[in-house]
């Protein structure tokens, strides 16, 4: 039987290590669930998980106008204009990382068409966060339940679920009697994810 978490509603570094590797194992065993990638994070001061996640939607960029596309292309190249048709997928990465401070894992996540840079926090609402959770997240605090900063590891820009209402959620919908690391995190995926569309497919909790 697998060790109860020591710290709940907290995890500690050693802990979150081996949850983040036992849900890239059950990813790795489970198919079809829906997410590109997922893989580890290996960094001097500990590891952490990233998923990558692909999303077909309406591309933001204004394309060309279709006349204009046929009359420049369909002699020169007609699977240009077929290509062109096509928009591009929505890639979102996310990364699960352990807050330092809060002691609580911290979901960061960056959104980019192919092609071009990265989105801001209008697209993050419009094409991530699904609409009944959308005024409830904008309503968390002064900046909102979903804040933009510095990724701590590349330093990038980028977007993140605050942290600080975690151990309280966790300690109301999780019993620290039954709590293992490995579910500890798939119960926080489950509370945090669902709100910016990285849903836990079924098959992980197998």
């Amino acid at each position: 039987m697998a060790a109860l978490c020591s710290t709940f509603p907290f995890l500690v570094q050693s802990e979150f290590e081996g949850a983040c590797q036992d849900l890239a194992d059950r990813c790795t065993s489970a198919q079809n669930i829906g997410w590109s990638a997922i893989r580890l994070l290996t960094k001097p001061d500990g590891t952490g998980l990233r998923i990558t996640k692909c999303v077909d939607v309406p591309s933001p960029l204004e394309p060309p106008a279709l006349e204009d596309l046929e009359e420049s292309q369909e002699d020169e190249d007609p699977e240009a204009l077929v290509r062109a048709k096509l928009q591009p997928s929505l890639q979102i990465d996310y990364d699960i990382l352990l807050s330092p401070t809060y002691q609580v894992p911290v979901l960061y996540f960056s959104l980019r068409w192919h092609n071009h840079g990265p989105l801001g926090l209008d697209e993050v609402y419009q094409y991530v966060v699904p609409e009944r959770y959308r005024q409830e997240l904008k309503n968390v605090g002064v900046m909102g339940g979903i804040s933009m900063g510095y990724h701590p590891d590349s330093g990038a820009p980028a977007f993140f679920v605050h942290p600080c209402n975690t151990a309280d959620a966790m300690a109301n919908i999780a019993d620290a009697q039954s709590v293992t690391p490995g579910s500890y995190l798939l119960i926080w995926l489950g509370l945090v994810g669902h709100c910016v569309n990285l849903h836990v497919p079924h098959e992980l909790f197998a």
